[in-house]
């Protein structure tokens, strides 16, 4: 079974969330990380990790990479559902191979509802339990894959971004990758809520890396930019690194992390494109800022 989802700082309601009270998530991230992620996955420092939720895909690429040896990945999302759907997805890499959850996903073949919710059901939180068995009792398809799109809790279009697996989801672009994934799925805890406050419960300087994305970007994630970058550069160690990934304007981001003596050590700026769009491409600009 995963670790019990930490409810510290943020009690998920499933009420709440079978009700669709919130938004939907993302199932595969919207992000194209392949270009940047080398940047990244050969540097031996970084073992202890914080990372924004969203559909877990950065945090799981980081554990599938072989030149990195990450001892724990905390991770962070106020908004329920996307650490619930983190959650199902560490049950379905744990007990599912490759082969299936490429054809589950990327092929969409049939899988039977019940007989994928009875083998992963012994590895995800009962939180995540009351929810997917919900969701496969009240379905009327039966199959698994159709289960999760009928029910809403999902945006319909993030399910096809597993198609660009070598651009958005490295750890799916091998079977090497995956398996050295599911090896290392124990390493990664789930605390729902306010990243700034999930912050505050660890030791300054703990952390080697903190990943966030769009958080900088929306009032309803981040009331006080600074003050989450203030709490950033005191939970980070003397040497560590923030990822960050915007999707509004950049140059009013890098304004703001240098304000906050932050600078820049890698950076990559895209700006929105129509064509891209349609083909479901989302324009995310890229930062690898250190402490000055």
């Amino acid at each position: 079974m995963n670790k019990k989802i930490k409810q510290i700082c943020q009690k998920i309601n499933p009420k709440d969330i079978l009700n669709k009270k919130f938004n939907p998530v993302w199932f595969f991230t919207n992000e194209r990380i392949n270009y940047f992620f080398p940047k990244i996955q050969n540097n031996k420092n970084i073992k202890n990790v914080f990372s924004i939720g969203g559909g877990g895909d950065f945090v799981f690429s980081l554990l599938s990479s072989p030149a990195l040896s990450i001892n724990k990945i905390n991770i962070s999302d106020i908004r329920q559902m996307a650490n619930i759907s983190i959650d199902l997805k560490i049950g379905l890499f744990k007990k599912l191979e490759y082969r299936e959850i490429l054809n589950l996903f990327l092929k969409q073949k049939s899988y039977q509802k019940n007989q994928i919710y009875k083998r992963i059901k012994k590895t995800i939180s009962p939180l995540s339990k009351k929810i997917l068995g919900s969701i496969i009792k009240n379905s009327q398809e039966k199959d698994f894959l159709k289960c999760l799109k009928k029910s809403d809790l999902w945006y319909k279009q993030s399910f096809k971004q597993v198609r660009y697996k070598k651009e958005y989801l490295p750890y799916l672009s091998s079977k090497e990758k995956f398996n050295l994934l599911q090896k290392n799925l124990n390493k990664i805890t789930i605390y729902p809520g306010d990243i700034n406050k999930n912050l505050k419960l660890f030791n300054d300087n703990y952390y080697d890396f903190i990943y966030i994305s769009n958080i900088l970007d929306h009032t309803s994630y981040c009331t006080n930019p600074k003050s989450y970058l203030k709490t950033i550069k005191k939970k980070l160690s003397p040497s560590g690194l923030l990822f960050l990934v915007t999707q509004k304007k950049p140059k009013k981001i890098i304004k703001l992390v240098k304000k906050c003596n932050f600078y820049i050590d890698k950076k990559q700026l895209y700006k929105f494109n129509i064509l891209s769009a349609l083909f479901g491409h989302y324009s995310y600009s890229f930062l690898l800022l250190k402490i000055n």
